[in-house]
């Protein structure tokens, strides 16, 4: 057994959503045409720089409101794949509730190491922190989400220890909705995935959102689909159980009849537990 009671084959599978949707096609064609649909309905601000490197950039899809709560979305696709131009069809709901919609890109693995994409999340925050008056935007409003492997990511921005470094508040996130993300990396690092990954034990340890929950955490909605792989359920549960252990307040959910690709589809609709969760959080 190399983890838990799997196999090196079995763990593989765990983390290789190919083997309950082994045709993504027409995901990528509903991401594809709905993004584009938005950008074309919604004002946006599109590829801007929050950093020099060619990955560093992020849309923004304003509020109509003045000092509007930021949304910060950031996206899936395992570390590697996918990118802000799939997830333009999130910012309708939160649009219209009344926030500021922001899709973030950072580099892809295997080019960039996740200490190197765990660090670009954290400077668009920072421009995001110290720009958010260029779009009515109310930095001390500031929310994430993030599916999947953008869950993760979303997760180690909760994490203590960064933020003072890049001088930032402490509470500079209020909020965070995380859709079916792994959130403990010692599994993934000892799957398939690590082949890309490259991840040594002290680079994963430093990246596990599982093993740096901070006692004063915002709150948190966790969910996930009943039709994901075991994995990713028990992801889920895990870290939400931690977090509200730390004394953190956390909601957890599974949604029926929906697997990994679906719950992100979730972030597109107005009436998806998903959209009410990151709304009620905003307090619109």
């Amino acid at each position: 057994m190399i983890y838990l009671n799997y196999s090196q084959a079995e763990l593989d599978a765990q983390y290789d959503q190919a083997t309950l949707v082994p045709d993504l096609s027409p995901y990528m064609e509903h991401w594809t045409k709905a993004s584009a649909e938005a950008r074309a309905t919604l004002d946006c601000e599109l590829d801007v720089a929050y950093g020099p490197d060619k990955a560093e950039r992020l849309d923004i899809f304003p509020s109509k409101q003045e000092r509007a709560p930021i949304h910060v979305h950031i996206h899936g696709g395992a570390w590697r794949r996918v990118d802000k131009e799939h997830v333009s069809y999130h910012a309708p709901p939160i649009v219209d509730a009344g926030a500021n919609f922001i899709a973030l890109n950072f580099g892809l693995a295997p080019e960039y190491a996740l200490d190197d994409i765990v660090g670009q999340v954290r400077l668009a925050l920072k421009w995001i922190w110290h720009n958010a008056g260029s779009f009515n935007g109310d930095r001390d409003r500031i929310f994430l989400s993030g599916v999947s492997s953008g869950a993760h990511l979303a997760a180690t921005m909760l994490a203590d220890g960064w933020r003072a470094a890049m001088d930032l508040p402490e509470d500079i996130i209020k909020g965070a909705v995380l859709a079916s993300g792994p959130y403990d990396l010692e599994p993934v690092r000892l799957s398939a995935r690590n082949d890309y990954l490259n991840l040594d034990q002290t680079a994963a340890e430093r990246n596990n959102p599982l093993l740096h929950i901070p006692g004063n955490g915002p709150p948190i909605f966790v969910c996930w689909g009943d039709g994901e792989l075991a994995e990713f359920q028990r992801q889920g549960q895990a870290f939400g159980t931690a977090w509200q252990e730390a004394g953190n307040d956390c909601q957890m959910q599974k949604i029926e009849n929906k697997n990994h690709f679906d719950v992100g589809n979730l972030f597109g609709e107005v009436d998806s537990a998903i959209v009410k969760a990151a709304v009620a959080q905003m307090s619109l």
